[in-house]
């Protein structure tokens, strides 16, 4: 239900409109109000209607005071003026009739005239206008009969002039009527659009300007205006090239095509901007401009790439996965750590098997970029072109066998957060220049494509091998080795902490445990020297494949020297060949025999060490200490052959 405001001039036309009201056949949908001022009275009222409706000069007042065309002009129709003419003629016999009204009052009026009334001539008269200087002006012209609403007729009369008041009949009320119930829907309607296109401009997370056929400002965000930096009652209807110079450079009305990608700056922010120019029958008639910080842009960019590419592009591991309490393993933690909270690149260097990987996720998970994707790639594990496209990426089409919608490489899908470059001493020379200009520049470019891409990456490296000698002998850039070598981190192995191989390998032994769904083992004191005494030359992953072996083979509880000893094979006498005569004293990898031809071994030693050794006797016999025949000997004795 909405409200309807009559505003009449003269009671009369009170009971009209209340008659007419209560024959409209929407009279339940409707409130109606009336309100019988005139037009001085008017600009005092409290107004309440959500549609009004008003005759001839109130009607034009009101339009101007109310400019959100909620006013319905009540109409004076044909019939309205020729009753008032006939009454004119009737009364005072008038030879000229001056109808003074409104725009839409006299519209047509003026072929009334007929063999049975007089001439007709009309003036037409504003909400501003003098009344006094429209009805001299009918005088001057001879008229004799003034004709016109409330406020023109009861002037006329005052100042002793013949004059009939034009009366509005139910018919043009119920018209009014009519035209106000579409006019208020209309403007509901309107009123959604409009909140509906407010919501939309003041929500999106970009700024929003529209300027008009002149430039000058219509519309601007709560985002365009905290950008520009001025409140908005100062932006509106002002020229674009007052508040944004930049914006109308070249000319925007000249502007044949929408301009997209630009990039200006707005009180010191780095903006990308878009101006779509709206031409009608090759005229500029309005445009609009977007734009976006581009560090918002940035930031959506590097969310898009993460969630497009989320699989295995994080970090698992951290510092406290690295166990061990050595001297050692503490200090490379400890500058492991400093290391994390600078952006600067990192080598990392170790023997095969020391943890470089685990070092490098824990590094990134620590890190200011620690939200961001990790991506591991291992240098060796691939050719020379695998590699490149692997790395940068290409473009659909870019060579045979190329994906049709081509691939993101991993430098994009790093951005923002690690890439972890393993055994970086294996790229080719080729590459190696490539992935000094990522470095230099932060930008690659797609295999096939001409376009770069900026990218935000740290990047932390990792060899086994010495790339200071391979700088040396030309098998690394050297110009690349420095950018790579700005921090370093030496791996220790294992062998440099021997206080931490009893504790890795009961970690080990119990995961393996647990995944193999075995029994829980435990390490008997007994095995702790040979862990310890061995050369480790796979390191910490040479130990975790000893555990999971250990595992599996071993059916009893307790671990001992021997079931450690077996599953070691031959490695415990290629560590003692391999120890220099430097190392022997310190490293103590060869073993005494476990028994000697006086002390004879029980026959489940014999037994273990047989099933240790997969029935292989030249093991057996090396892991017991005493020749194949003796072995024999003993087997034949307890009955093992």
């Amino acid at each position: 239900m909405f409200t309807i405001e009559f505003i009449v001039p003269y009671e009369k036309l009170v009971s009209v409109v209340q008659e007419a009201f209560a024959e409209h056949p929407k009279r339940n949908e409707i409130k109606f109000l009336v309100n019988q001022v005139g037009i001085d009275d008017v600009k005092q009222s409290n107004l309440s209607g959500d549609i009004f409706i008003a005759r001839g000069l109130t009607a034009s007042y009101l339009t101007r005071l109310r400019q959100n065309g909620s006013v319905v002009e009540l109409p004076m129709s044909g019939y309205d003026i020729l009753r008032a003419m006939t009454e004119g003629v009737t009364r005072f016999g008038a030879k000229r009739i001056a109808i003074i009204a409104t725009a839409n009052a006299v519209y047509g009026v003026d072929n009334f005239a007929s063999s049975f009334l007089p001439a007709v001539r009309t003036y037409e008269i504003g909400p501003s206008d003098n009344l006094d200087t429209f009805i001299d002006r009918a005088l001057s012209d001879g008229a004799d009969l003034i004709i016109g609403g409330d406020f023109i007729s009861t002037r006329a009369i005052e100042r002793n002039i013949p004059a009939v008041r034009i009366e509005t009949g139910k018919e043009s009320v119920r018209q009014a009527i009519d035209e106000a119930w579409r006019l208020f829907h209309l403007n509901v309607e309107e009123r959604t659009r409009v909140q509906r296109l407010n919501a939309l401009v003041e929500h999106v997370h970009e700024g929003i300007v529209s300027v008009d056929s002149g430039k000058r400002i219509t519309i601007c965000n709560q985002y365009a205006q905290e950008l520009i930096g001025i409140p908005l009652d100062e932006i509106i209807g002002k020229p674009l090239s007052d508040i944004l110079p930049a914006l109308d450079s070249p000319d925007f009305s000249t502007l044949g095509s929408p301009a997209i990608g630009d990039f200006i700056e707005i009180n010191g922010t780095r903006t990308a901007v878009n101006r779509v120019p709206v031409v009608v029958n090759d005229v500029f008639a309005a445009g609009i401009v977007t734009f976006q910080k581009l560090s918002q842009i940035q930031k959506i960019e590097t969310r898009i790439r993460r969630e497009a590419n989320r699989k295995g592009l994080v970090a698992n591991y951290d510092f406290s996965m690295v166990i061990g309490t050595s001297a050692a393993t503490r200090k490379t933690i400890e500058l492991a750590k400093g290391f994390a909270k600078v952006q600067a690149n990192i080598l990392l260097v170790g023997e095969t098997g020391t943890g470089k990987e685990l070092f490098a996720q824990s590094i990134h998970k620590i890190s200011p970029r620690m939200n961001g994707p990790f991506v591991a790639i291992n240098c060796a594990a691939l050719p020379e072109s695998l590699l490149e496209s692997e790395l940068f990426g290409y473009v659909g089409g870019a060579f045979t066998g190329a994906a049709k919608e081509g691939k993101m490489g991993m430098f994009e899908l790093a951005h923002g957060g690690t890439i972890f470059l393993d055994e970086i001493s294996e790229m080719s020379l080729q590459l190696q220049g490539r992935l000094l200009r990522v470095i230099e520049e932060r930008e690659i470019m797609r295999l096939g494509h001409d376009t770069v891409l900026p990218v935000d990456i740290r990047i932390i490296a990792a060899t086994n091998r010495n790339l200071a000698q391979d700088v040396e002998e030309n098998r690394f850039r050297k110009d690349l080795f420095y950018r790579l070598d700005v921090l370093r981190l030496d791996i220790p192995p294992l062998r440099h902490r021997r206080e931490d191989i009893v504790p890795l390998a009961r970690h080990f032994l119990a995961q393996a445990d647990a995944e193999n769904k075995s029994v829980v083992h435990t390490i008997d004191e007994s095995a702790h020297a040979l862990l310890q005494e061995h050369l480790w030359d796979g390191n910490v992953r040479q130990l975790r494949n000893i555990c999971e072996r250990l595992s599996v083979v071993v059916a009893t509880q307790v671990v001992t020297a021997a079931d450690v000893a077996s599953c070691l094979g031959s490695a415990t006498t290629r560590a003692s060949s391999a120890a220099g005569p430097g190392d022997a004293s310190t490293l103590h990898t060869s073993r005494a025999p476990l028994t000697t031809g006086a002390e004879m071994p029980a026959r489940e030693r014999i037994a273990e060490a047989l099933a240790c050794c997969d029935g292989n006797r030249t093991r057996t016999a090396k892991m017991l200490g005493m020749d194949r025949t003796t072995l024999y000997r003993h087997m034949l004795k307890h009955g093992l052959v």
